[in-house]
């Protein structure tokens, strides 16, 4: 069965979002940064409780990754195949969709973890931060 020209173009644009997920530098320890630690003035404790959780949670986030990446490479190599089938087109695109809810609850999950652990003058501070360095990761 043919794909038809619409599914093809959403999965273009899936694939490039997709993409931009991740590649974004999730593994980078602000925190450990000194300028960044500077900036939000962050004690040695919260350096440690903010280590502590990334930790936790590193695994599950590099899996989900994984994850992706190896999914997105069956959905390209089922779209090149001329035989495929739409149903089996389709379930590959629920488990992408699936997996990325999981990636970004997971860091959503992280992301209040490390915002308990710091004041709010610094989760202030933080936002700001991320928006000056968010054009990098685009």
């Amino acid at each position: 069965m043919r794909i038809s020209l619409l599914l093809v173009l959403f999965l273009f644009v899936f694939t490039l979002n997709t993409q931009a997920l991740l590649n974004a530098k999730s593994n980078y320890k602000w925190w450990k940064d000194p300028k960044i630690a500077g900036e939000l003035d962050l004690s040695k404790g919260q350096v440690k409780s903010i280590e502590r959780i990334f930790s936790s949670y590193r695994k599950r986030i590099i899996q989900y990754r994984k994850q992706l990446r190896k999914s997105e490479i069956e959905l390209r190599k089922e779209l090149r195949n001329h035989n495929a089938k739409k149903e089996e087109v389709l379930k590959l695109i629920d488990e992408i969709e699936d997996t990325k809810a999981a990636y970004t609850r997971t860091k959503v999950e992280m992301y209040l973890k490390v915002k308990d652990v710091l004041k709010p003058e610094q989760i202030k501070t933080l936002h700001e931060i991320k928006l000056r360095f968010k054009p990098y990761h685009r």
